[in-house]
């Protein structure tokens, strides 16, 4: 029996995903994933527009992933704490997936998707809302605008900081993890100042 459009999508963007596991980015091209996945690269240019489009399918699992294992982190009811939780699984995650998260890292510094569209931001937006929350609790004086800008601060800066993580030459004497704790800590320290006159 022939394989639907839809599956042949979904086999597509899991041996895209195999491939940028196993080899990174720069060896996911159509032709090696033609010859990797058996479909030609007609049929893998008819289920995405560019190979563009198939790195946002595959960076919406990457933050579809990332936001569960957010989640797994044992939250309490110290703010303070279940930042720096959010912070450890993102670090872990961005540790554990380097090919992974150098694609995604990739797609915006590079910014080779001039707009991306709901299904992609809503991800991005769930994952700053668990940051929102927390420091909704840390900071109930800051006003509520200030402290949405500041959530969205705060995962930008952890964003651009996580190619740290990913590097190896230039940053390998780092102890990573601190260094990105001590940020991250030295960030919330300077929004206590928001709600102060």
């Amino acid at each position: 029996m022939a394989k639907t459009k839809e599956e042949i999508r979904v086999d597509l963007i899991v041996k895209a995903r195999e491939l940028l596991v196993d080899k990174g980015l720069d060896f996911l091209t159509a032709r090696k994933l033609s010859d990797y996945s058996g479909y030609s690269v007609g049929t893998i240019y008819n289920q995405f527009k560019s190979m563009d489009n198939l790195i946002v399918w595959e960076n919406c699992q990457t933050l579809d992933e990332l936001y569960g294992a957010l989640t797994t982190a044992d939250m309490g009811s110290d703010a303070y704490k279940n930042l720096n939780k959010l912070l450890e699984k993102f670090v872990d995650y961005v540790l554990g997936n380097k090919n992974l998260w150098f694609t995604l890292y990739n797609a915006h510094f590079q910014n080779t998707i001039e707009t991306y569209e709901v299904f992609y931001l809503r991800r991005i937006i769930k994952i700053v809302q668990l940051l929102e929350n927390n420091l909704h609790k840390l900071f109930a004086d800051v006003p509520d605008k200030e402290r949405k800008v500041s959530a969205e601060v705060l995962f930008i800066t952890v964003f651009a900081l996580s190619s740290l993580l990913t590097t190896e030459k230039d940053f390998a004497r780092l102890e990573k993890k601190y260094v990105m704790r001590v940020l991250f800590n030295t960030y919330l320290a300077g929004l206590s100042y928001l709600g102060k006159d």
